[in-house]
């Protein structure tokens, strides 16, 4: 056999190659078989990529005559493939929207809604926005300064001890140990905002805090305090029952008994703890109100005369009230919840039933 028959041999292979390719991938009627056709003749051992393989068999003035040939074959091949499966996913896509019954009702998407604690909260505000206090909002990690010294409790004071702190790790840093907590109330915005406003001053913190506690029904390592506090001339003690009555009754209803008792806080001259009857028990006793019957959702004082010094204040020309509610806890009250740990489950049939 003579060096020019293998060429014409060859060009015959790649024209019987091409005639074959074109058969099978118009003869394909899905995806799957095309790609197998498509594997058949243009994949590593495919018959196309072993015939140009053989192309360096060739005499090398032979070469470009048949790889041009070649290019051409596989090009073609190449093309068809493509339109061949464009075709195939139109008809694909056809076939699944015949298959759709559009009378058919739809599937309803389960849509969400806020949290019990949000939907707490913005009533909160709505009703203290109702009487004129403004919302703010101040950092979870707080000085040590703002925290207790301002608010009338200074280094070593008995009633930090209650706090249960949370300090952060500052080794390695230019602050000094102990300067920089998570806050353990949001009554730390107290010394914030009375720097920087002159009153009359109406205003709410809500916000989460942190303080070591041991978890129950009723308390948490983590919870929420709305704290607020009003600074003006002439404000009285019964300005603050007052406040207080007005806002939990708006909240729980008017039919909701409260009572007040007396308590001891740095910041506070006098201190009042008010107390609300326990919405899950009905004052027959229970573990969230440690068989109390009552639940304390609200502890409050006047402002201490040396907290308002320590912000610049004139104790002699203002006074004010400040009062902090247990969000967390207002919220299982309401809802008549008996364990507060409630609201940080994430279990969807809890959550749905609000």
């Amino acid at each position: 056999m003579t060096p020019p028959r293998w060429t014409e041999l060859m060009e015959e292979v790649l024209i019987g190659i091409k005639n074959s390719a074109l058969t099978l991938i118009l003869e394909s009627e899905d995806l799957k078989a095309l790609e197998e056709v498509k594997l058949q003749f243009l994949g590593r051992s495919g018959r196309l990529t072993i015939a140009i393989k053989n192309i360096a068999k060739l005499p090398i003035q032979k070469r470009p005559e048949v790889g041009q040939l070649a290019n051409e074959v596989k090009k073609t091949i190449e093309e068809t493939i493509t339109e061949q499966e464009l075709k195939l996913k139109n008809l694909e896509s056809n076939k699944r929207k015949e298959q759709i019954d559009i009378t058919a009702p739809g599937i309803k998407p389960r849509i969400g809604h806020l949290h019990p604690m949000t939907q707490v909260l913005y009533d909160v505000v709505d009703v203290f926005k109702g009487i004129g206090f403004q919302p703010c909002d101040g950092p979870e990690i707080e000085t040590d300064y703002y925290n207790f010294e301002v608010l009338n409790i200074p280094k070593n004071h008995p009633a930090r001890d209650t706090q249960q702190t949370l300090y952060l790790d500052t080794r390695n840093t230019k602050i000094t140990p102990g300067e920089i907590i998570l806050r353990t109330q949001t009554s730390a915005m107290q010394g914030r905002v009375m720097e920087k406003a002159n009153p009359p001053l109406r205003v709410i913190v809500p916000g989460k805090n942190f303080r070591y506690e041991q978890v129950d029904a009723s308390h948490g390592f983590e919870f929420w305090q709305v704290e607020g506090f009003f600074v003006d001339t002439h404000v009285r003690l019964t300005d603050l029952f007052g406040t207080i009555d007005y806002v939990l009754k708006k909240l729980m209803g008017e039919k909701t008994k409260l009572k007040f008792a007396t308590t001891n806080f740095p910041f506070v001259e006098p201190g009042v703890d008010t107390y609300m009857e326990c919405s899950v028990c009905k004052r027959k006793g229970c573990s969230f109100c440690k068989q109390s019957g009552w639940s304390e959702i609200m502890p409050a004082g006047m402002i201490h005369p040396n907290v308002l010094k320590a912000v610049g204040y004139d104790p002699n020309k203002f006074s004010g009230f400040a009062f902090a509610i247990g969000l967390s806890r207002l919220v299982t009250l309401r809802y008549q919840m008996d364990d507060l740990r409630l609201l940080t489950n994430p279990d969807l049939r809890i959550l749905e039933q609000f």
